[in-house]
């Protein structure tokens, strides 16, 4: 029995993908694929861009470093984004907290102790 690929090349009207709004259609099939790969590719970009001007924003709002309570390393960076939202991250264990003070972000960093926080697998705070 060869492989389905094959076999779809003999029946491609037996291919699930060949249908667009369920009549068969190989070439509008195709295109719909281009699309959806287009806005992947741009949406993939955009996201980039956020991430970029994300970084360059935490650059420039740094304001000191603190011992992170969960590591005791002085690795716990301050960020004051705007007057109300302060970020502390920690560099080496990448707990993080937020808050609208500094003692706020803080206090969220130290109730966070164990909760397995890593601001590394998500770096920018809308996806957190």
């Amino acid at each position: 029995m060869g492989e389905w690929s094959e076999y779809f090349e003999d029946f491609p009207e037996e291919n699930p993908g060949n249908y667009v709004g369920g009549k068969f259609d190989p070439e509008g099939a195709k295109r719909v694929r281009e699309a959806e790969g287009e806005r992947s590719a741009a949406s993939a970009e955009i996201t980039q861009m956020l991430a970029n001007a994300w970084k360059a924003e935490k650059e420039r709002s740094f304001v000191q470093v603190d011992e992170c309570p969960q590591c005791g390393l002085e690795a716990l960076n301050t960020y004051k984004i705007k007057d109300t939202f302060y970020l502390c991250e920690c560099q080496d264990c990448g707990m993080y907290g937020q808050g609208g003070s500094h003692s706020e972000a803080l206090k969220s960093a130290e109730d966070a102790l164990g909760d397995g926080l890593d601001w590394r697998d998500n770096p920018v705070p809308w996806s957190r």
